[in-house]
């Protein structure tokens, strides 16, 4: 079972890597501080005068409680590949990099010194020796040009926990432009400064390169890919189902993300019952050179499935007041009085509109008739002037199949020779939204009970142009036109109190 598949493209995979990932993720890396590091420090000897000799042994640098500043990473790349293992594992590089910032580290400077004074005896040259340990705490404050650091990482899907995982393949960091900024107290400043040098610049280099970006970045990945699964949880006691379809994950020529996803819903533990459940195939990835971000093939199982779960929770009922329209008169009594005398005592009232489902609503993707502006001005374009005039009532309503089109032109008198041309001009792609639904017009006086109106309203909607969008939240959402109403049929007369008032008809538009 999979109602929804998807296919992400590069173009997505850098959308989404940007929009959703690199934000905190640069925020976490800006954050990172430099491991400890120990320098050993080769045995050298320095002459301060030409009567005295020190040697140094047993040198060693220890650099504590580093901290980086001015340290502003920012997102490069994302690239998709296989790794140089035998499984040829698919894997994803992301690059950052960061220039001309410093580190702050404590220096603990530790060594053996021994000191040789020659002097003039009476008996000839004498050596005095003297030695002892040391250790001078001091600060170093190393710069840099550039780091570039690259982190390779690999999506696995962990069938046993339903989720999501994302291991650190491999990480790699790179440092150019290194100034090491030896303190001036330390005894390497008596060594040859390019043998000092060296060694303090590659120590330092090593120690920053080392510095844990796997870390951050696999919390990160981890703590959003892992919610997943648990984000099917909707409140209310309805669960939607994100894991793994059929097909589970897939990187077609390591070029794309494929997957399929279960779908389905359900509400207090009990599963959706509609037909039998789709097994969608998968979309092709969207090119390298498409703007798109991905494409996503959908089952009106699914749409169904979450109509049932909300209906069953009651989230599809509804209260309206005149505040929520934006034509508050929509729900004034007077609106009304001239075509229903018997509102007339209510006519200083407002009404407020209470919505309610009396079924899940049920949906289907198939093809449609409708004919908007566009369609119209086209078939203007193409029809005899007489021709078109016998269909201008065309946009008042929306066909759901070919025959009942072709059963209006008939009536309408249209030579079965037009039929193609204007058939052609409306045909659609679209999702047809069929409900039931009560409505209850409550008066607000203040009477007790207060006079209502009831009524249903079996009505089709006819919902085209689906597509992908971001919602104001930052989220994916599936997002249609406008919709087009086929049928309105209002039943039910109610009597409450001393008003009635019937419904009993028909209307198309």
């Amino acid at each position: 079972m999979q109602g929804i598949t998807i296919a992400i493209g590069k173009t997505g995979i850098q959308f989404f890597t940007q929009n959703y990932l690199v934000g905190t993720l640069v925020t976490l890396l800006g954050k990172l501080a430099p491991p400890n590091r120990t320098i050993q420090v080769a045995n050298f000897k320095t002459y301060p005068s030409y009567q005295v000799e020190i040697d140094y042994s047993a040198i060693s640098i220890v650099l504590s409680n580093g901290s980086l500043i001015g340290f502003s990473p920012t997102f490069k790349t994302v690239t998709q590949g296989v790794a140089d293992d035998s499984a040829k594992t698919p894997i994803f590089t992301l690059t950052f990099a960061a220039g001309n910032f410093s580190a702050k580290y404590d220096w603990q400077e530790n060594y053996h010194w021994d000191e040789y004074d020659t002097y003039t005896g009476p008996n000839g040259p004498v050596v005095q020796h003297t030695d002892g340990n040391t250790s001078t705490p001091l600060s170093y404050s190393p710069g840099f040009g550039q780091l570039t650091a690259m982190v390779i990482v690999q999506f696995l899907f962990d069938s046993s926990n339903n989720a999501w995982e994302i291991t650190t393949y491999k990480t790699s960091a790179q440092t150019a432009n290194l100034t090491a900024n030896i303190p001036g107290s330390s005894i390497l400043n008596g060594q040859d400064a390019s043998c000092a040098g060296t060694h303090v610049d590659d120590a330092t280099a090593q120690a920053i390169s080392a510095i844990d970006f796997a870390t951050p970045l696999n919390s990160l990945l981890s703590g959003i890919i892992k919610t997943i699964p648990g984000s099917g949880n909707l409140g209310d006691g309805m669960v939607y189902d994100f894991s793994l379809g059929d097909s589970g994950l897939v990187f077609p020529n390591n070029d794309g993300i494929q997957m399929g996803v279960k779908g389905g819903a359900s509400y207090n533990g009990t599963a959706f019952s509609g037909p039998t459940p789709p097994s969608l195939p998968l979309p092709v990835p969207p090119t390298d050179s498409d703007t798109h971000h991905l494409s996503m093939y959908v089952s009106n199982y699914e749409v169904d499935a979450l109509n049932w779960a909300y209906y069953k929770a009651g989230k599809l009922n509804l209260l309206i007041t005149p505040q929520d329209l934006p034509d508050p008169k929509l729900l004034l009594v007077s609106s009304y009085t001239t075509f229903e005398p018997s509102l007339t005592p209510y006519s200083a009232f407002v009404m407020n509109a209470q919505l309610t489902q009396n079924i899940a609503p049920v949906t289907s993707f198939q093809t449609a008739y409708v004919y908007s502006k566009s369609a119209m001005t086209l078939l203007q374009q193409q029809l005899p002037a007489t021709v078109y005039t016998l269909i201008e009532a065309l946009p008042s309503n929306a066909y759901l199949s070919q025959t009942s089109l072709e059963a209006f032109l008939t009536q309408a008198t249209v030579p079965n020779q037009y039929f193609t041309t204007i058939e052609n001009a409306g045909k659609t792609s679209a999702m047809v939204l069929t409900q039931d639904i009560s409505y209850t017009l409550t008066i607000q006086n203040n009477a007790n009970p207060q006079p209502n109106i009831t009524f249903s309203v079996k009505r089709v909607d006819v919902l085209t142009n689906l597509g992908l969008g971001i919602s104001l939240n930052n989220t994916q959402t599936l997002q249609f036109a406008s919709p087009m109403q086929v049928v309105r049929l209002l039943t039910k007369a109610v009597r409450f109190q001393a008003l009635t008032v019937k419904f009993l008809r028909q209307s198309s538009g």
